[in-house]
C-alpha cells in the first residue's frame, strides 16, 4: 500500500526515511508494525527517537538472532541510492559495532527469550535510550511528533530510500553522530536491567491473563519505567520470585453439584411465567393485572443452590517512611504473595497502601490482573496518620457489612510502631476478620492493638536474617492467611 500525497511529506514517511540507516533486519512482517507500536508508547513517555533506532534495538530484544529471528547487517540497496554524508560510511560502522556489543549481552539474550509484550519492550528501549535522547540537545527532536498508524498494509514494500531523499537529512545525520559517542553508556543500560524483575512481570502476565489486552488495561507505562529503574524494587521482585513457585501450586477447585435440580420446594412471589400457580390463572382479567402490578402471583420454587456468601479480601500494606529497606522489601514481596494466592482461589481482592491516609483503592477481581508495576514503584511521600485512617477504614468496613452484606477478610501489614486507638480496632473487628502482619517491631512490647487482633503474625529481625529463612517465615504466613477464617460477629439486627 503506497503513501498518499499527503502522506508522503507526513512525520509518517520522515520516520520511514530514517530505516534506511537500519540494521535489524527480521524475518517477521510484522516488525515493522510492532517498530510503530514501541515508537508511539516511547513518545507517550516523552522521548521522540527516529524509526530506525527503535526498530533494530526493539527487534533485538524481542528476537533471538540467527535463522526465525534477525539478522544485523546494513540495507545496502537502499544505501547505494541514497547520498550519504563523507562521515556517514564511519559512523555507520560504529553503529553497527553497537548493536553487535549489545547482542553479545547476556542479559539481551535472556530478555529475547522472554516473548516480551509490546508494552514492556517500549518501557525497555526507554530504559536504554532515554539519557541518551534527554543528552542530544536538537531543539526539533520532537517537533511533529504524532501516532503512527499500526496497519501492515503501510509497511509492507516501502522505498525507504525514497522517503529518504524527501527530507533534510542533516539533523538524521547529527543524531547518528550522537548516538555512537553514548555507545557505552547505551551498552551499560541494557547491562543493568534487572532481570528478576522482569521476569516477574512476565510471570503475573502469563499466569493471570489470556492475552496482551487482558494485562494491557492493568499495565500503567509510568509504572512501568518507576520499577525498571528503581533498585527498590529489584529486590521487592528477587523476594517475590522465592515465593511464587510454591503459591502457583495453588488451583483453583471445583466441587459436585449437591442439590436437586427437579420438583418444587416453595411458593413464592417472583418466577418465570412457566412456574406461575395454575389457579392465579382462574381470576378475572382486572384482578389478574392488578396482581401483577401489585407483585401478589404466586409461582412455583425449584430447588436452589445457595450462593456462598461472597468474600472479600482487603490487603492494607503501610508505605510510610517507617516502612522503608528490609520493612517494605518484605511487605510488598509478602502481599504480592498473598494476592495471588487469594485469586488463585476465586477471591476477589482490594489493595491499598496507607500512610496518612488511604490511597487509591485497586481491585483485583477472580481475573487475577494483579497490578504488578504500581506494587512494586509506589511510594509515598507522606508522614502518618494512623487515627485518620483506621476511623475512615471503619466506616467504610461498616458499610460493606450493612450495605452490601460482604464478608470481609481485612490484613494489615505494618510495623511495630503503628499505633492504633484500640477502641477503632474494635469497632473494625464487629464487620471484618482482621489478620495482622507486624514486620520488625522496633521494641519488645508490641502496640496496643495487636493483642485485639483475630489472628497476628510477628516477623522478627531474626526472620529476616537469611534468605532461606525470609522464605520461609513469608510462606508459612501466606499458607496461614489463605485458609478460610470465621466470619465477623454479626451485628445487631443483622
Amino acid at each position: 500500500m503506497a503513501l498518499s500525497a499527503e502522506q508522503q511529506r507526513s512525520f509518517l514517511a520522515r520516520q520511514m526515511g530514517t530505516m534506511v540507516l537500519s540494521m535489524a533486519a527480521a524475518e517477521s512482517p510484522m516488525a515493522a508494525v510492532r517498530a510503530a507500536s514501541w515508537h508511539n508508547s516511547l513518545a507517550r513517555m516523552g522521548v521522540h527517537l527516529p524509526l530506525f533506532l527503535v526498530h533494530d534495538l526493539g527487534v533485538m530484544l524481542s528476537m533471538s538472532r540467527g535463522s526465525g529471528g534477525y539478522t544485523l547487517r546494513p540495507r545496502e540497496s537502499q544505501l547505494a541510492r541514497v547520498a550519504v554524508p563523507a562521515t556517514g560510511k564511519a559512523l555507520l560502522d560504529q553503529y553497527r559495532r553497537l548493536l553487535d556489543n549489545v547482542a553479545e549481552s547476556e542479559v539481551l539474550d535472556r530478555l529475547s527469550g522472554l516473548r516480551l509484550r509490546d508494552e514492556m519492550i517500549a518501557v525497555l528501549l526507554g530504559r536504554i535510550l532515554a539519557d541518551c535522547y534527554n543528552r542530544w540537545r536538537d531543539r526539533s527532536k520532537g517537533a511533529g511528533s504524532e501516532p503512527l498508524p499500526l496497519d501492515l498494509g503501510v509497511f509492507a514494500d516501502v522505498d525507504y530510500a525514497e522517503h529518504y531523499r524527501e527530507f533534510d537529512t542533516r539533523p538524521l545525520w547529527a543524531f547518528m553522530e550522537h548516538l555512537v559517542g553514548q555507545a557505552m553508556h547505551v551498552y551499560t543500560q541494557v547491562e543493568l536491567i534487572d532481570l528478576d524483575t522482569v521476569r516477574l512481570l512476565g510471570l503475573f502476565k502469563e499466569e493471570t491473563a489470556s492475552g496482551s489486552e487482558a494485562l494491557g488495561a492493568t499495565i500503567d507505562l509510568v509504572d512501568l519505567f518507576a520499577v525498571l529503574s528503581s533498585p527498590e524494587s529489584a529486590d521487592v521482585a528477587n523476594f517475590s520470585l522465592d515465593l511464587l513457585p510454591s503459591v502457583l501450586e495453588t488451583r483453583r477447585s471445583t466441587a459436585a453439584q449437591t442439590f436437586a435440580i427437579d420438583g418444587y420446594a416453595s411458593i413464592e412471589r417472583k418466577g418465570p411465567v412457566d412456574s406461575l400457580v395454575l389457579s392465579e390463572l382462574a381470576y378475572d382479567r382486572e384482578i389478574f393485572e392488578q396482581k401483577v402490578v401489585d407483585n401478589e402471583l404466586l409461582y412455583y420454587g425449584h430447588d436452589k443452590q445457595r450462593e456462598e456468601e461472597r468474600v472479600l479480601q482487603y490487603v492494607l500494606i503501610d508505605c510510610s517512611a517507617s516502612m522503608r529497606g528490609q520493612r517494605q522489601v518484605f511487605a510488598r514481596g509478602l502481599a504480592l504473595a498473598l494476592i495471588k494466592k487469594l485469586t488463585l482461589q476465586g477471591d476477589e481482592v482490594w489493595l491499598r497502601f496507607f500512610d496518612s491516609r488511604l490511597h487509591e483503592t485497586m481491585k483485583i477481581l477472580r481475573s487475577g490482573q494483579v497490578p504488578v508495576p504500581y506494587v512494586l514503584s509506589f511510594r509515598s511521600e507522606r508522614g502518618r496518620n494512623y487515627g485518620k485512617v483506621f476511623r475512615q477504614l471503619a466506616v467504610e468496613v461498616t458499610k460493606l457489612r450493612h450495605d452490601q452484606k460482604r464478608r470481609t477478610i481485612l490484613y494489615i501489614i505494618t510495623h511495630g510502631q503503628c499505633h492504633i486507638d484500640p477502641e477503632i480496632i474494635s469497632a473494625i473487628k464487629q464487620h471484618t476478620f482482621v489478620y495482622g502482619v507486624i514486620v520488625l517491631p522496633s521494641e519488645e512490647q508490641l502496640p496496643e492493638f495487636v493483642a485485639l487482633l483475630h489472628r497476628q503474625q510477628i516477623v522478627g529481625a531474626e526472620a529476616l536474617s537469611s534468605r532461606a529463612e525470609r522464605q520461609r517465615r513469608a510462606l508459612d504466613i501466606v499458607g496461614d492467611a489463605g485458609r478460610p477464617k470465621p466470619g465477623p460477629r454479626k451485628a445487631a439486627g443483622e
